[in-house]
């Protein structure tokens, strides 16, 4: 009776694979969505381990099955595999949208998330292909590269090109190692898509990268949890006390604009969010937007350190005295250059200070 129910089961399953496909990996995604931040840091990269490794195990096992067809046990698996490895996929995915869309470093890394869009919309668009490996094994890199470029500057504890140089290097060789068992368990099945795989790889290193040296991928693990520009920062014990102007709506498209007496400074404060043990230099460059030549001026440039394990930020602030009005931003940036968030203002001189109202960050 057990089996018969098991058999029928297996046959639906079969006949709805593309829908069952397709839950697992929204399942994955949303819950991941949901539960992320529900654990520590660390933990949270143990947890990424799990789901790569057990995604490339069920790719393996979906491989076997398919490579050697034939049996109860096989046909059971050849359908199951796919769809739990669809599930951490799309689990793995999710943590990666968290990550790259925390704080205000969506404003810096949008094309990295267009590209995170492409794949989870293309894990249904390009379903030939993912039967055929090609898709299926290139998400899996992707997955690979994408946590690796995470995971190992927390391991480390600093972030450089270097690091990221190493980060693709161990990508791609634990990648190769994974292609090596999938050619002993079914050359047969593999080599008739292995081109395509090394080839979609390769565009995929060649993107990211491209992104990272460009700036467009954000520098994980560091994330920019608050900042803003006021006109008095004091350090007052274990809070900054600030005065600034009634921020702005998050809704509201408008630039901030700053009421600014002449001959006073300005404050740019940011609090940065950075695992425990985690070092690095975070510097402040103060822009503004020159209208004669069409192009961001540097203004002033303040470095300070940063150390990691404060869970609200490493809070740090830097002052330009009496700018000048105008379109003006702060980019939040590593010593290295890339930009961890950044807060657009308008300066707009009056004679009287504004309205001002105080807050302990």
């Amino acid at each position: 009776m057990t089996a018969t129910i098991f058999a029928r089961t297996l046959a639906w399953a079969k006949r709805n694979e593309r829908w069952l496909s397709l839950a697992f990996f929204i399942f994955g995604f949303v819950d991941h969505i949901v539960t992320f931040g529900v654990f520590s840091l660390p933990i949270e990269l143990v947890i990424f381990e799990v789901y790569l490794g057990f995604a490339a195990l069920c790719m393996v096992f979906a491989h076997l099955a398919a490579a050697r067809p034939g049996g109860k046990v096989m046909n059971a698996v050849a359908i199951i595999a796919p769809l739990f490895a669809q599930l951490t996929i799309g689990g793995l995915l999710a943590g990666f949208v968290v990550f790259y869309t925390k704080s205000s470093v969506l404003s810096v890394s949008w094309p990295f998330l267009i590209l995170l869009a492409f794949i989870f919309f293309g894990n249904e668009l390009f379903r030939d292909y993912r039967e055929h490996l090609v898709f299926q094994t290139t998400l899996l890199y992707f997955s690979l590269y994408s946590l690796a470029i995470f995971a190992l500057p927390v391991y480390l504890g600093a972030l450089s090109e270097k690091i990221f140089i190493e980060s693709t290097v161990l990508s791609v060789l634990v990648f190769a190692a994974f292609l090596g068992l999938l050619a002993m368990l079914g050359w047969e099945r593999l080599r008739s898509t292995l081109k395509h795989i090394v080839v979609c790889c390769i565009a995929l290193t060649v993107a990211i990268v491209t992104a990272y040296f460009t700036d467009v991928i954000p520098p994980l693990p560091l994330t920019l949890t608050d900042g803003g520009v006021y006109h008095s920062i004091t350090h007052e014990g274990n809070a900054y006390v600030v005065l600034g102007e009634t921020p702005k709506h998050w809704y509201d498209p408008r630039k901030e604009v700053v009421h600014h007496v002449p001959g006073t400074p300005l404050y740019a404060y940011s609090a940065i969010f950075a695992p425990g043990a985690f070092s690095t230099s975070v510097v402040h460059e103060w822009q503004r937007y020159d209208d004669s030549t069409s192009a961001w001026v540097t203004k002033s440039t303040v470095a300070f350190t940063l150390s990691g394990g404060r869970e609200a930020g490493y809070r740090g602030y830097s002052l330009t005295s009496d700018p000048e009005p105008g379109t003006w931003r702060v980019l939040v940036k590593t010593f290295n250059g890339q930009t961890i968030g950044k807060f657009d203002f308008k300066v707009v001189n009056v004679s009287a200070d504004p309205a001002l109202h105080e807050e302990s960050l």
